[in-house]
């Protein structure tokens, strides 16, 4: 699994001389200059319980089935291992992935407050909206079929939030952006980078009154463009350059440098929390070098819980990862929260499986779910 198939953290590393200064890029948007990170998501499904869900079913056809439903793609690799441990253990996990949902039947009941996916009658006790992209969806048509597939999918997800059940995380606080998390951590007292939004650097430079290679940019949305169903390129947080003068297409996100020893990522598990350091160069080696970057399993900093806990009051997620610098005075900065909450990559780089084991901790202890399926189908 490459490092794309996860979120690594949302940083803002030490201030190396830019690596890609082209001239010959000048109509070329700032986070796609340069040498690209480009990827393949897998889009065929290995989950467990989705291949043998039928096996794995224990109740009658027209009992709905109480369940943890997820909303996800094909190369979710979280869902992967929980859906394997929690079937091993008859915990019944649903799941529709984007990348295929045109040749999966699906019908919502809200009166009912059921499911009923490819026949098979659910009730989603648990509901988790995650890496369900309308981007992804592969589709087999012209480009008037294929627009209306992915703008009605799209409309479907919006039908899928609403529903009435317990959220793994609410879909309110799920669509605060980048900017609104920082201002909500700023009004709670949490130190966050002076940040603008910005159509050039040389706009955002003079908004927050340092010179322009003194920030980072970022995107306001997400780090990949999918520009075909499973091909991605990376548009990752870079250090302005110089020579960056030219008006953006989209405005972006423009932040001061933050002088900083380390970066870390706390994980939210319910009320657990569990920290992984990260040590890099350049904010882009986490995709482009990966290599090059450490990452260490750590307890959570004493500074850095209240915070965390501060936050979680606010937002209400069961799973999340904060993103946050820590300062040679050991000042916590916060960047932002990804409320999927990914960590299969933090458990690579640093060889362990808290997460992991506190997912599945979380819900075989979850009183909305029990074990109703079959626990020793091994296929």
């Amino acid at each position: 699994m490459s490092p794309a198939t996860t979120a690594p953290p949302a940083t803002e590393s030490p201030m190396p001389a830019d690596r890609n200064t082209p001239s010959d890029q000048e109509n070329v948007p700032l986070l796609l200059q340069g040498d690209r990170f480009e990827d393949t998501f897998r889009q065929s499904s290995v989950d467990y319980q989705r291949r043998f869900r039928a096996q794995l079913r224990t109740l009658p056809s027209h009992l709905p089935e109480p369940a943890l439903v997820a909303f996800t793609s094909a190369h979710d690799a979280e869902i992967d291992r929980l859906s394997l441990e929690l079937g091993l253990q008859g915990y019944p996990l649903y799941r529709i992935d984007a990348d295929d949902c045109a040749d999966h039947r699906l019908v919502l009941d809200p009166d009912a407050g059921t499911m009923c996916i490819d026949g098979l009658l659910v009730r989603p006790e648990l509901l988790w909206i995650r890496h369900f992209m309308p981007n992804a969806i592969m589709v087999n048509g012209s480009a008037v079929v294929s627009r209306y597939i992915r703008d009605q999918w799209t409309a479907v997800l919006e039908i899928v939030r609403e529903w009435p059940t317990t959220h793994i995380n609410p879909p309110a606080s799920r669509r605060a952006s980048r900017l609104a998390q920082l201002r909500q951590a700023a009004a709670l007292g949490i130190r966050v980078p002076d940040t603008v939004l910005a159509s050039s650097a040389e706009e955002a430079a003079a908004a927050l009154t340092c010179p322009p290679t003194e920030l980072i940019a970022k995107v306001a949305g997400d780090h990949f463009v999918q520009h075909e169903p499973g091909q991605v390129t990376g548009v990752f947080p870079r250090r302005v350059p110089a020579a960056a003068s030219a008006t953006e297409p989209v405005p972006l996100l423009f932040q001061r440098y933050v002088p900083h020893d380390r970066e870390v990522r706390v994980f939210n598990v319910g009320d657990e929390l569990l920290a992984y350091e990260v040590r890099k160069s350049d904010p882009r080696d986490v995709w482009a070098q990966p290599e090059a970057v450490a990452v260490t399993a750590v307890d959570v900093p004493d500074r850095l819980a209240e915070p965390v806990t501060t936050l979680l009051g606010c937002t209400r997620y069961a799973f999340s990862g904060f993103d946050f610098l820590i300062t040679p005075d050991g000042t916590p900065v916060f960047l932002e929260c990804n409320a999927n909450g990914d960590w299969a990559w933090f458990e690579r780089g640093a060889g362990d499986d808290r997460v992991s084991r506190a997912a599945l901790h979380y819900f075989t202890t979850h009183p909305a779910l029990s074990p109703t399926a079959v626990r020793d189908f091994r296929g």
